[in-house]
């Protein structure tokens, strides 16, 4: 079996825990007895053992039938107390239930509890009869349900992947163990793995899962037994290290940065990745009063770590909390950021995009604003980085999308038909889901194709080119048009731009600023402009600030412009407001010229 198949069967048994268990644990053996035993005898057998819970009566030569201390009981008490006397003549055979049911071994948790509660209500908890090879058993059914309720909280605390305890776990059950702990002898790793998502992007999700269960069984063998090994999300993990003094702290981490370079062999091949670890004594913390204990040594890992990164990688990285934390705003919008998807502070503006040939604006660009009532405006930059480090990248792309579409829809019905660009990571149109994200949206707010325009930004593998293309494909045939964004940056590439089948290309505004003022700017401007018009690709410019800019652009032909001259990224009640239908030419339906006291003189 290969890796990816460990991986997928891990991932199977720890997503459903309870399909992993099985009753076989739970069964207690009995004895047989045959159907005209005296009832007597069984009694008699039930009291000579307390702990004798049912006994399997032979009804028939091949059929076995589970009779209980608890029937054999309520049949010898009798409503009036002549129950012993009335069945003193009566056979084990004559007491057996009415509902049979019979569990075998390997069954499902899951599967048996299903099966005690297809009985009827006043039998639903009695005790099932298990038969196997070792002969007949009997279940409890409590114990099943008692099982399940420990599988799902097992379920509930730990990671579906690597099995290590998660996020949840961690917030929930750390601060006890740090208050347990001895602020002078309590250490935090904060594990990051370099260079993650180029084997997510060059090998597959599959590789990339293998990783990283390889590199958590790793991880539980570098720290003790005592030790908390947690997985927090995406490629990153926690040590919580108790009762350890610094140089026993700093060796734990040594052998984690060992670990990590170590080859991960994989379908014949070593992967070799590294890791940057930020390592920090409890003791060097000047505690905040908004933030408890384990979040402040947490921030200040997760600091000291972005600060190896920016060092250089594959290190341990020691921060002196006392001294300050340079990179406590970055820590911080990594904590604040899932909570910015619930109370709704994460929000979609949009920029006005104007069609140099009309002077009108016929679409519209989203973008990501984020107001934190703790941080303050925090710029997509910033966060989106965040976001893709803690795993929450793809929640944040539906959440918009979602909301782009419901915008669009929104203005499609008050008679705006402004199409709406998105811009996304190459990871979700590789990811093979894409296309398909796109498609459900639209219809679930009743909207075709036209309505927004996928802007692809970012590093391709390419690996990935092939499972790039099918998306595009398959988003030019639902009739969505789909855009090269920032192309003459270090990620926009000739070789993209030729294998994919985009319908717009869009240059760095870094290629924009100096057009008015530098030949050798506009010259490779040009080329651009022309590349693009010969793919039968629409050309955009971003970053526009000055009217002088908009000049060359017309002269050299680019098709439509952006940036600050146009408009900055607003509400959508703002830009209805400044940028109002034609009321002259009804039929220009989406065409909305620069119109209002504050608009930009662009002609």
């Amino acid at each position: 079996m290969d890796a990816s198949s460990r991986v997928r069967d891990s991932l199977a048994q720890r997503r459903f825990p309870t399909m992993a268990a099985t009753v076989d644990r739970l069964g207690t053996e009995i004895p047989t007895v045959p159907a005209d035993t005296p009832v007597g005898t069984v009694d008699g057998m039930f009291r000579m053992d307390p702990a004798l819970r049912a006994v399997a009566v032979q009804d028939g030569p091949r059929q076995l039938v589970l009779l209980t201390r608890r029937l054999v009981e309520i049949h010898l008490s009798g409503r009036l107390g002549y129950g012993r006397a009335l069945n003193a003549r009566r056979t084990a055979g004559q007491l057996l239930p009415e509902h049979r049911v019979v569990c075998r071994p390997g069954m499902s948790l899951d599967d048996a509890a299903d099966l005690a509660l297809g009985r009827p209500e006043e039998v639903r908890y009695d005790d099932l009869l298990m038969l196997g090879d070792e002969g007949p058993k009997v279940v409890s059914v409590s114990e099943i349900f008692e099982e399940l309720a420990r599988s799902f909280r097992h379920a509930a605390w730990h990671d579906d992947l690597t099995g290590l305890p998660n996020r949840r776990w961690f917030d929930e059950q750390g601060p006890a163990l740090l208050a347990r702990s001895n602020p002078d002898r309590t250490a935090i790793l904060y594990v990051d793995l370099d260079h993650f998502k180029a084997v997510n992007d060059t090998h597959g999700h599959d590789v990339g899962n293998a990783v990283l269960v390889e590199f958590a069984r790793r991880l539980r063998e570098c720290v003790r037994v005592e030790d908390a090994a947690v997985r927090l999300g995406g490629d990153e993990f926690v040590a919580l290290l108790a009762d350890i003094d610094e140089a026993d702290a700093e060796n734990v981490a040594d052998r984690v940065l060992a670990a990590a370079l170590a080859p991960m062999n994989h379908g014949g091949h070593a992967l070799q990745l590294s890791a940057t670890i930020g390592l920090v004594m409890a003791r060097d913390i000047a505690w905040d009063e908004e933030l408890g204990p384990l979040d402040a040594l947490l921030r200040h890992a997760d600091g000291a770590m972005l600060t190896g990164k920016q060092l250089g990688k594959h290190r341990v990285q020691r921060l002196d909390g006392r001294a300050g934390d340079p990179f406590a705003r970055l820590a911080q919008i990594r904590r604040r950021l899932l909570g910015a998807l619930e109370d709704g502070t994460l929000t979609v503006r949009y920029e006005p995009i104007l069609d140099l040939a009309s002077s009108r604006c016929t679409s519209v660009q989203a973008v990501l604003h984020w107001d934190d009532p703790e941080l303050g405006g925090v710029e997509p930059d910033e966060f989106l980085q965040a976001a893709e480090r803690s795993g929450l990248l793809a929640q944040i792309a539906s959440h918009v999308l979602d909301k782009v579409c419901a915008q669009v829809a929104e203005w499609r019905r008050a008679g705006h038909g402004w199409r709406v660009g998105l811009r996304v990571v190459p990871g979700w149109l590789t990811g093979g889901q894409l296309a398909r994200d796109v498609k459900a949206a639209l219809a679930a707010h009743g909207l075709g194709g036209d309505g927004v325009r996928i802007d692809v930004g970012g590093r391709f593998a390419l690996a990935d080119i092939a499972n790039a293309k099918a998306q595009v494909t398959e988003l030019r045939a639902a009739g969505v048009e789909v855009g090269l964004d920032s192309y003459g940056n270090e990620h926009g590439t000739i070789a993209v731009l030729r294998a994919l089948p985009f319908t717009m290309l869009k240059i760095t505004s870094t290629l924009i600023d100096q057009i008015d003022s530098s030949q050798t700017d506009a010259a490779i401007v040009a080329g651009i402009v022309n590349t693009g018009h010969a793919l039968g690709l629409e050309v955009l410019a971003s970053g526009v600030t000055r009217p002088s800019q908009i000049g060359v652009l017309r002269e050299l032909g680019c098709d439509a412009a952006r940036g600050a001259l146009i408009g900055d990224p607003m509400a959508p009640d703002e830009l209805v407001r400044r940028f109002s239908p034609v009321p002259s030419e009804p039929d220009a339906v989406g065409e909305v010229c620069l119109a209002g006291d504050s608009a930009p003189n662009v002609s």
